[in-house]
């Protein structure tokens, strides 16, 4: 009897188990360079205004680069959607921090958080870090993974890991079930409220010395 109900077991097992290791992302290369989370975000220019074109359900999108863009830094704020084109277009959000706020006594003093597509940041009596400080050494990442594998690696992240970024600012325009829709980055790291997110196509991920494209 107890020799049936353990081989009842092993099934369930071995499906979550291979469930679970379906949804990794594939390893594609390590990195064992000083991971930098001090300086700003690299913005240059693109070399090309090469067009991608996505496709999902009911809608279709031209994505045209508008700067080639590298960030630096660790995870303070994420939320994921599924929900409307833009939840299939980009279902990730993440809250990047660099500068002095990706160091961990930042903590103390000022703490982040995501409702829907907006990122808030709350401080404590006492912080060393003004408003103008954050804005300019934070950013709320609109992410469009460029494959599976990168979808796979940005669902892993957490707080506090440290990460780097690779691939461009966008701007998007398209047609989503007859209706026209655009969505637009910002080029800039002082900018605020509506607009003032980065529409961040990435094709290149590291987390700490992992990296996967």
């Amino acid at each position: 009897m107890k020799r049936g109900l353990s081989l009842r077991l092993v099934g369930p097992v071995l499906l979550l188990l291979f469930l679970s290791s379906c949804d990794r992302p594939k390893l594609t290369g390590v990195d064992f360079e000083k991971l930098d989370t001090s300086q700003d975000p690299l913005q240059t220019p693109c070399p090309s205004a090469e067009t991608i074109v996505m496709e999902i359900k009911n809608g279709t999108f031209t994505v045209t680069p508008m700067a080639e863009y590298k960030l630096a830094g660790i995870v303070v704020s994420k939320n994921s959607y599924s929900d409307d084109w833009d939840g299939k277009i980009s279902p990730i959000d993440l809250g990047i921090a660099w500068g002095k706020l990706a160091e961990p006594e930042s903590g103390r003093y000022i703490t982040f958080s995501h409702s829907h597509r907006w990122y808030h940041y709350r401080w404590k009596e006492g912080s060393p870090f003004d408003t103008s400080y954050v804005i300019a050494h934070s950013a709320n990442n609109h992410i469009i993974p460029a494959n599976e594998n990168i979808y796979r690696a940005l669902k892993v992240l957490k707080k506090k890991d440290r990460v780097v970024l690779e691939g461009s600012l966008v701007n998007l325009k398209g047609t989503y079930r007859g209706r026209p829709v655009t969505w637009n980055t910002s080029l800039s790291r002082t900018d605020t409220g509506n607009g003032s997110c980065e529409l961040f196509y990435v094709s290149k991920v590291r987390i700490e010395t992992k990296v996967y494209e």
